[in-house]
């Protein structure tokens, strides 16, 4: 009887943490902020550039705008030739602000640090992509938003930028990021190795 209880004890001790997930339990431990960005910019091969737009999904905010000034050293690029096309990359720094469409009262606004990259294809096709990390401060009713904070923007030739910016923590959210990120970075050229 006592083997009985044992088991049955340890089959709902293992059936608990499975029927939790099942229900998005798991959910409650995702503080952080995702959010997807998609508008136009100035050129990022410059040495100050802006890019501004719409934040056109997220969590914590699934819809307002963005705004992002890039600084870049262009001066200390370094610079290598593949069979691909040429990739220069320089250190650089963005300061960004995200709001909410509901209210300018809820905002998160970050300096992000890393570097911008410049691809030129061997068909003379240019992509430019910021990459970076930095600290997110929120205010309104992200004020309890705080931490790391990770961000792209990718920028066409013609001046369209889209992007993705996280911060806090959260193992999917961060997962989403980490994924949409790869596949820019490859888009740019590698740059990721660089």
């Amino acid at each position: 009887m006592r083997k009985l209880m044992f088991t049955i004890a340890a089959v709902a001790a293992l059936a608990l943490p499975a029927a939790a997930s099942a229900h998005g339990h798991w959910w409650h431990h995702e503080h952080g902020l995702f959010a997807k960005l998609s508008g136009t910019g100035t050129s990022f091969s410059s040495n100050s550039a802006t890019a501004s737009g719409s934040i056109v999904s997220g969590n914590m905010l699934s819809t307002g705008t963005f705004n992002a000034s890039l600084t870049t050293d262009w001066s200390t690029a370094e610079t290598k030739n593949t069979e691909h096309g040429t990739l220069s990359c320089a250190p650089s720094t963005v300061a960004l602000t995200l709001t909410d469409s509901a209210s300018s009262a809820n905002t998160a606004t970050s300096t992000v640090t890393g570097k911008t990259c410049s691809f030129t294809k061997t068909d003379g096709t240019v992509v430019r992509g910021f990459f970076g990390k930095g600290s997110v401060n929120g205010a309104g009713t992200l004020g309890t938003l705080a931490g790391l904070e990770r961000l792209f923007l990718m920028e066409n030739a013609d001046g369209t930028v889209h992007g993705a910016a996280f911060a806090g923590f959260g193992a999917v959210l961060g997962a989403q990021f980490t994924s949409r990120e790869h596949t820019a970075e490859h888009q740019d050229g590698n740059c990721a190795g660089h």
